[in-house]
C-alpha cells in the first residue's frame, strides 16, 4: 500500500544546508517540505494551502505568524515546531508563550523525524466542550490567544473579557465554570473574586501574576475557596494542571509526594541509545516527573538529565516510562503531549540532589515534603 505523503510547511529564513536537512527529515517521515518566508503573507499561504505540520525559525515574524494561526480555529490543531540555534529553558518558555508545541535545534535531523512520525495519521478532530465554559480575563492578546487554545483543547468553550467590569458582567450573565484572570487588567484580583463570590459564582478561579507577587497573593486568593494563583510568565498549560488539582481537592492519586509544577530543559534517551533528545519538564514529584515533547521515546526505560529544582548542577537519572500522551486535544487529558517517568535508579550523589532539590522547592511553595 502506498504511503500517504503529508505537507510540512517550513517558514522562516533558513540557510541552504538547514533547508536540505529539513527537507530530508520531512522525506524520512513521509512529509513533503515546502518553504516560505515567515512574513504576513504566510498566514494566507496556510489559509489556502494548509499543512499537516509547520516548522518556524526563531524570528519575531515567525512568533507573530504563530499567534495569528492560533487565533484561527482552523489552524489551532496544526502542530508548530520551532527550529532554534540553541535550546535552553528560555527558548522552550518562549516557544510555549506564543503557541508553539515543541522546540528543537537546527541541524539535527532525527528529532524532527521522530516528532513528525509521532503525529496522528489524520488531523485531530476539533475539541469538544464537555468541561463547560471558561472565561479568560486578560488585556494581552498573546496570552488570551495561547491560553484560549490550551483551554479549548482541554475541553472548555471560551469567552473573553479585558477589564474587571466586563469580567464581572460576564460571570454574572454566563456563569462560567472556570475563570482565569490576569492580575494586570486593573483593580485587585481579590476584589474581583470577592465580587464574583458575592454574586453567587462558584467557578474555579485561577489568578495569573508576576512571580514576585505569588506569595503575597496566594493566601488572599486561596482563602476565598476553589481558587489559586500561578506565575503569569509560565506556560499556559500550567493553568490546566492547577484546575485539575483544585477539582480533585488536592488528592495525590496514591503518590507519596505532591506533584509540583517545574519547568526546565530535559535531555532524554532510551536506555542504551546513542543520542539525547530534548524536552521540557512539566511537573515533578519525589518519585518521578513528566516531560513535555511531541516525541515520547518508544523504549520502556529511559535515561534523563536535568537540573533539579533549587540546584545549580545537572544530574542523570534512570526511569521507567509509565505513560505517554501524543499530540492532539483531549478533554480528559491532564498534561500536554509527552511522557511520565517513574524513577528507578541514579548515583547516590544525583539521587540525593534530586531529593534535596524537590524538598527545598516544595517548602518554598508552602508544601513541606
Amino acid at each position: 500500500m502506498a504511503t500517504t505523503v503529508r505537507k510540512l510547511l517550513c517558514l522562516g529564513k533558513f540557510r541552504r544546508e538547514d533547508r536540505l536537512a529539513l527537507a530530508e527529515a520531512g522525506r524520512l517521515a513521509a512529509f513533503d517540505a515546502e518553504f516560505a518566508d515567515a512574513g504576513r503573507e504566510s498566514i494566507k499561504l496556510l489559509d489556502t494551502h494548509g499543512a499537516d505540520a509547520v516548522t518556524v525559525d526563531d524570528s519575531d515574524s515567525a512568533r507573530d505568524l504563530c499567534l495569528d494561526a492560533r487565533a484561527r480555529l482552523q489552524h489551532a490543531q496544526i502542530p508548530i515546531l520551532s527550529i532554534r540555534q540553541d535550546l535552553d529553558d528560555l527558548s522552550f518558555a518562549d516557544v510555549f508563550s506564543w503557541g508553539g508545541d515543541d522546540a528543537l535545534e537546527l541541524g539535527e535531523t532525527h528529532p524532527l523525524v521522530a516528532r513528525l512520525r509521532a503525529l496522528p495519521a489524520t488531523p485531530p478532530a476539533p475539541p469538544g466542550h464537555g468541561r463547560g465554559a471558561a472565561l479568560i480575563v486578560d488585556g494581552d492578546r498573546a496570552r488570551r490567544t495561547v491560553l484560549g487554545r490550551v483551554l479549548r483543547n482541554a475541553g472548555y468553550s471560551i469567552d473573553f473579557a479585558v477589564d474587571p467590569e466586563e469580567a464581572r458582567a460576564r460571570v454574572k450573565q454566563h456563569g462560567p465554570k472556570l475563570v482565569v484572570a490576569s492580575s494586570d487588567v486593573g483593580g485587585s484580583p481579590v476584589t474581583l473574586l470577592e465580587a464574583a463570590r458575592a454574586d453567587g459564582s462558584a467557578a474555579t478561579w485561577i489568578v495569573t501574576c508576576p512571580p514576585k507577587d505569588l506569595s503575597a497573593s496566594r493566601a488572599q486568593i486561596e482563602a476565598l475557596g476553589n481558587a489559586t494563583v500561578t506565575d503569569g510568565f509560565a506556560p499556559a498549560e500550567n493553568v490546566v494542571f492547577l484546575v485539575n488539582e483544585l477539582e480533585r481537592g488536592g488528592a495525590q492519586d496514591k503518590r507519596s509526594s505532591r506533584r509540583l509544577l517545574y519547568g526546565t530543559t530535559v535531555a532524554f534517551r532510551g536506555a542504551g541509545r546513542d543520542h539525547d533528545d530534548h524536552g521540557f519538564s512539566y511537573n515533578v514529584s519525589l518519585g518521578g516527573l513528566y516531560v513535555r515533547t511531541l516525541a515520547p521515546p518508544e523504549d520502556d526505560v529511559v535515561w534523563i538529565e536535568l537540573r533539579p529544582p533549587r540546584c545549580e548542577r545537572r544530574i542523570r537519572l534512570e526511569g521507567r516510562i509509565v505513560w505517554r500522551r501524543k499530540f492532539g486535544p483531549s478533554g480528559a487529558a491532564t498534561v500536554p503531549p509527552g511522557f511520565g517517568v517513574a524513577l528507578l535508579d541514579a548515583s547516590k550523589r544525583d539521587l540525593q540532589a534530586w531529593q534535596e532539590g524537590y524538598s527545598a522547592f516544595a517548602t518554598v511553595l508552602g508544601f513541606p515534603a
